[in-house]
């Protein structure tokens, strides 16, 4: 009789804990993160692939009981958000298109308010961007027109300036169009930070297609004058030896950029980091002593960064053999902007 009874209450706990309120608490509360601390990168890969794939069963579940609960909408758009970070994570394409067919379905569904419509476009237009991956000049229209169809279905939201002047960074091949698009969010952007960026984006174009006096001391002992290279192809790299994301990309180009023609090409570099340790680590492992380097230790304040606008990494500034700057940030087309200026095939 006892185990009966202690049968029929546990049951009725049950039945009060499965409802749409705590099974969404569940999945909020997964917002705080692992509570593992990892001890060192693989582990924090495990830690943080295991987190989304059980906060991915967690909605799905949801989804699954209750498709017509007042969380649905969140619960897919938090949906979306596991699997391109598990796409990006994995560099797999199926779950990224899987996310953005979904941010696209909730953009358009006529019953969300508009504030979460626009949560959705904001985010697949935001991923759409990520995916470009060296197809920039391919779907440079189609992303463009995404983001003023944005602003202009959304006038208000604080996000629409942001999103312009994200798309503008990969309009650097088409100035033109990059000043308009900076232009559009300066007339509607009321973020401080932001219009600074906007002033450093806008400063820099007017360096375009002209010599640019660059000059700076070096660790190795020197200075590094781009006029002292006539006759070269000059890159000048600007990057952070405590940047993730800079240094992934520079291990590529280190391996990408010894297969280009070597004779009339310099690089000199730019490093915006407080630790000078750290910066002789990372040369010394990806054999970039030989490079001109410039270190201050002073971050994003460099003296030589400051002035021309610097406020993403890795930038890097291309010159042709005349000490004309040809390409503001030439990061994802750097081969083939630098043999066209050798006059290579």
């Amino acid at each position: 009789m006892i185990a009966r009874i202690l049968f029929l209450l546990f049951s009725s706990s049950l039945v009060v804990l499965a409802s749409p309120e705590t099974d969404w608490s569940g999945i909020v509360a997964m917002d705080r993160g692992p509570k593992k601390t990892p001890s060192n990168r693989e582990e924090a890969q495990f830690i943080a692939r295991s987190h989304l794939a059980a906060q991915k069963n967690l909605i799905e579940d949801f989804l699954a009981k209750y498709p017509g609960d007042a969380h649905a909408f969140d619960a897919r758009l938090r949906l979306a958000s596991i699997l391109a970070a598990q796409g990006n994570m994995d560099t797999t394409s199926r779950p990224v298109s899987a996310a953005l067919e979904i941010f696209s379905r909730l953009e358009k569904d006529p019953d969300a308010p508009a504030a979460k419509r626009a949560d959705a476009g904001f985010r697949r237009i935001a991923l759409y961007l990520q995916t470009l991956r060296g197809r920039e000049g391919e779907m440079r229209g189609a992303i463009v027109d995404s983001a003023r169809d944005f602003v202009g279905r959304y006038p208000g939201d604080r996000r629409g300036p942001r999103l312009l002047v994200e798309v503008a960074t990969i309009c650097d091949e088409d100035p033109r169009l990059k000043r308009e698009l900076l232009g559009e969010a300066r007339g509607l952007s009321k973020e401080e930070g932001l219009n600074h960026r906007i002033a450093d984006d806008l400063g820099r174009l007017d360096l375009l297609d002209k010599p640019l006096a660059l000059k700076f001391p070096t660790i190795q002992g020197g200075t590094f004058d781009v006029s002292a290279h006539k006759g070269d192809v000059v890159l000048v790299l600007f990057w952070s030896a405590e940047s993730p994301h800079c240094l992934l990309w520079l291990k590529n180009f280190r391996k990408n950029v010894s297969l280009l023609p070597q004779a009339n090409l310099r690089i000199a570099t730019i490093s915006l980091d407080s630790k000078r340790e750290v910066v002789a680590k990372r040369m010394a492992e990806f054999g970039m002593e030989a490079w001109p380097t410039n270190y201050e230790g002073t971050g994003w304040e460099n003296t030589v960064a400051r002035p021309l606008g610097i406020n993403a990494l890795p930038t890097v500034f291309l010159f042709d053999k005349s000490g004309v700057l040809r390409a503001l940030n030439a990061r994802d087309n750097y081969s083939l902007r630098v043999q066209q200026l050798l006059g290579q095939p």
